[in-house]
């Protein structure tokens, strides 16, 4: 059987293209998504700054708990600092010598771009850093300067810290210089000052001797901290890894969620089709003695001959792949600096698995029918199309449809974020319907638009709409990709449009400020004090943008979801959150204010207490004071500026919203200072939208092409099996002009249904997905898009049909139809 298998491989080798090619993208898909989770789970950071230290003990920077029977992680917004006490826990550790605290904050350096890290000069021999010219700090107003920041001894330079400018003399440069956190070093009692957690620390470098050091150590500390040693010391060093790696985590799993389901429908749908192509040669098996057992037998080896000989090359292509969509997070700032992409066996694995789970059960379940009915039965299908749908795959489309068509009217019941959840549910539940039932859909379009085609066309027109009644399955194999290209395409791209546009609208709209200021690493709290004084000034707000989580309790289990949250001074003259209930003035002590989508996601009110956690880990509960509208805009938690500030690692403001004054006299008040007027505030809104919208798009994007070429290789391949069909027509009389004709209304019809059906299931994932977060079932569709994208899914089914259509009339149709 699988020399046979062999056989009719080599002589259906042209049907078998559309399968082979939608193994092999679906295969380079599934690795370079693979690459990325894996790389999210076993990245590592070159050690950088704590280079001499064996072990480091650090803030655990994620908070874990369990959901179900699995155990969950996300990750802090913010450095986690600890107890400096625990310097005496550790020192009694048998086997360690020595234990050196470590303060980091980030400073800004007046002259020099890009991230800068203020460090107390007692640390320096974790590294270690030498001396290379000068001397150590000795007064608050002396600091040593990392040798890559190229400033010389006794130069006066100013540094930015969360207490304001201030200008300090170089003592000393030291080296070996570190290029991803440079740093500046001051005396121990200014770095606390700077660090502003009394009775806290970064971070311990340990030293010691002896074998197991990391695990004596952290069996005393317990799991209240972390505790890193060899290649993990660098994830220490830069608490960000830590949302990088949970980034890549999430990105990747969801990724490949999303391609598995789109590789399924595709590959199934063109091994459908290949299968569907040899029913006559089947039941001619049938009627010579072959049984169900080996017809199944041949088709499911011929299915694992085509997989493999697509996974082999699509293997190194997917690292290549995955390689450079790493590189592309990492050139935009997404994943850390230092992060590495890893290249394990397990997403080749798992790639191999399925191409070949995926190929084998496609066509088993495409060949089912014809290997198990009679053979006189199989040959009278093989000649004359199977008009009804089979009772399981109607019964199972129809729940479908049903369970997709429940979740859509309740979406439009339920509210904020129960809406907005309920979106991905209602796309894959239609999008499965859709392809289930498609041949009865295509026998709909027919009957619906048939009258209409046929008085246009009398004879291209009637041709088409009689061979689209009496080929629907072979016709819904062509439709389901295509309806699938549409629908994940509109979801996809809409979706985005529709949170974008309403965080920018949100934001542009509730930016109350004449002028915004911003300055890196941030703005301290005397530019705020400046900008009040200024002459004309009638308002500040002082706002820092942070991650907290919320505490909630869902279905009787404890959970946190991650939430944007604002600190603001009140009053806020700058901006207008949209308050629905409550007051904004009332935002100070133990007040907090949600936005009607966090509200909701808490299940409180005005006057109700609800739990967070800061950025930094610290727990809170607080009362809401306020309710408000523009949370995509702004943040779905408002705290008070202070709160958030104390908790930040940089304790500086992010921006100024001021109210009156004079661009010039603002941009006066600091060095490095950016002033945007309220035009400019709205075009940095935009370009920081279209920044996170890019991640998506491009990994969407590749899904989209995939699904395009599979949708261009399902149609060729059904186009080119026609060759005896038009041979017949054009020997009964029909001419080459008439048979393109035929060809192009099937196209328009087919392409016609995909644009409809893909519409009819985008609109209601849309629209729940827009109420959810807007209020407003009514998402944004650019017109001008959508019309693209209508466009595309008609020209793809117009050339990829009419173009082999050409071909296979080229020769003698009495040849043809005997070949």
């Amino acid at each position: 059987m699988l020399k046979l298998a062999f056989a009719t491989s080599r002589g259906r080798a042209i049907s078998l293209v559309g399968s082979f090619l939608a193994l092999f993208f679906a295969v380079v898909l599934v690795v370079s998504c693979g690459l990325l989770l894996e790389s999210g789970v076993r990245a590592r950071i070159p050690t950088e700054r704590y280079g001499a230290a064996p072990v480091v003990v650090a803030g655990q920077q994620k908070i874990t708990f369990v959901k179900g029977e699995a155990d969950m992680g996300l990750p802090l917004s913010e450095p986690v600092a600890i107890p400096a006490n625990l310097a005496e826990k550790i020192g009694k550790v048998p086997g360690v010598t020595g234990v050196v605290p470590e303060t980091a904050f980030p400073v800004g350096l007046t002259g020099t771009e890009g991230r800068v890290v203020g460090r107390s000069w007692g640390s320096a021999g974790l590294t270690p850093y030498r001396l290379v010219k000068g001397r150590a700090p000795a007064t608050a107003g002396e600091v040593v300067t990392d040798v890559t920041l190229g400033r010389k001894v006794g130069e006066k330079v100013g540094v930015a810290g969360r207490d304001g400018l201030r200008e300090y003399v170089v003592t000393g440069v030291a080296g070996p210089g570190l290029t991803r956190q440079p740093s500046v070093f001051f005396t121990g009692e200014r770095a606390g000052e700077l660090f502003a957690r009394p009775g806290k620390v970064s971070a311990f470098g340990v030293f010691g001797t002896g074998d197991g050091l990391a695990d004596r150590v952290e069996q005393a500390l317990g799991d209240s901290v972390a505790v890193y040693s060899g290649d993990q010391r660098g994830l220490a060093e830069t608490p960000s890894a830590h949302e990088g790696r949970e980034m890549l985590i999430a990105l990747g799993g969801s990724l490949i969620g999303i391609v598995v389901m789109v590789a399924v429908l595709v590959v199934s749908g063109a091994f459908g089709l290949a299968v569907r192509q040899r029913d006559r040669e089947i039941a001619l098996l049938r009627a010579v003695g072959a049984t169900p057992k080996q017809v199944r037998a041949m088709i499911g080896r011929q299915a694992l001959v085509v997989a493999a000989a697509a996974i082999l090359p699509a293997l190194p292509l997917g690292v290549v792949l995955g390689r450079w969509m790493f590189g592309q997070f990492l050139a935009r700032g997404m994943v850390p600096e230092g992060f590495a992409p890893v290249v394990g066996p397990i997403p080749l694995l798992a790639a191999t698995a399925l191409g070949l789970l995926t190929a084998w059960l496609a066509a088993r379940g495409a060949v089912r029918r014809a290997a198990s009915i009679k053979p006189t039965e199989a040959l009278g299908e093989a000649m004359a199309e199977r008009r009804e749908l089979g009772r399981g795959r109607m019964i199972t489309g129809l729940v479908f449809l049903g369970m997709g068509v429940a979740a859509s009217g309740l979406s439009m019941v339920a509210a904020g974020e129960t809406a907005a959840m309920s979106a991905s549910a209602i796309v894959l539940l239609l999008i499965t319907a859709a392809s289930l039932l498609g041949p009865w859909l295509v026998r709909l379009a027919a009957t619906l638009a048939g009258g209409l085609v046929r008085r246009t066309s009398p004879v291209g027109g009637y041709l088409a709409v009689a061979n689209t009644r009496t080929a629907a399955k072979r016709l819904a194999s062509v439709a389901s990709p295509l309806i699938l290209m549409f629908a994940f395409t509109s979801t996809t791209l809409f979706a985005q449009s529709t949170v974008g546009h309403a965080t920018t609208t949100q934001a542009i709209e509730g930016n109350r400020a004449d002028y915004v200021l911003e300055a890196s690493p941030g703005l301290s709290p005397e530019v705020a004090r400046a900008a009040r004084a200024l002459p004309g000034v009638t308002g500040v707000t002082e706002t820092i943008r942070t991650q907290v989580l919320a505490d909630t309790v869902e279905l009787g289990e404890r959970t946190f979801k991650p939430m944007g949250a604002v600190g603001l001074t009140v009053p806020a003259h700058g901006i207008d959150l949209g308050v629905t209930s409550g007051s904004l003035d009332r935002l100070r002590g133990d007040g907090v204010a949600l936005s009607r989508l966090a509200a909701d996601g808490f299940g409180a009110t005005v006057g109700q207490e609800v739990r967070l956690l800061l950025g930094d880990g610290t727990r809170l509960t607080r009362t809401v004071v306020a309710v408000y509208e523009r949370g995509l805009g702004y943040g779905e938690v408002a705290l008070p500026y202070q709160v958030v500030r104390d908790h930040s690692e940089t304790g500086m403001a992010e921006r100024l919203y001021v109210t009156g004054g004079s661009k010039e006299r603002l941009a006066a008040l600091a060095p490095g200072l950016t002033v945007l007027d309220r035009d400019g505030a709205g075009a940095a809104v935009n370009a920081v939208q279209e920044f996170s919208d890019w991640a998506n798009l491009l990994v969407v994007g590749m899904i989209i092409v995939f699904i395009a070429i599979s949708v261009v290789n399902t149609l060729v391949t059904a186009t080119g099996a026609r060759v005896r069909e038009f041979a017949l027509l054009r020997l009964v009389g029909g001419t080459r002009r008439q048979v393109r004709g035929m060809v192009r209304w099937e196209a328009l019809l087919v392409g016609g249904l995909a644009v409809v059906a893909g519409t009819l299931i985008t609109a209601p994932t849309l629209m729940a997905l827009s109420y959810g977060i807007t209020g407003s079932p009514l998402p944004h569709v650019p017109y001008l898009t959508y019309g693209a994208i209508a466009a595309v899914t008609l020209g793809l089914a117009y050339a990829a049909t009419l173009a082999p259509t050409r071909t296979a009339l080229q020769g003698h149709p009495a040849t043809q139809i005997r070949a």
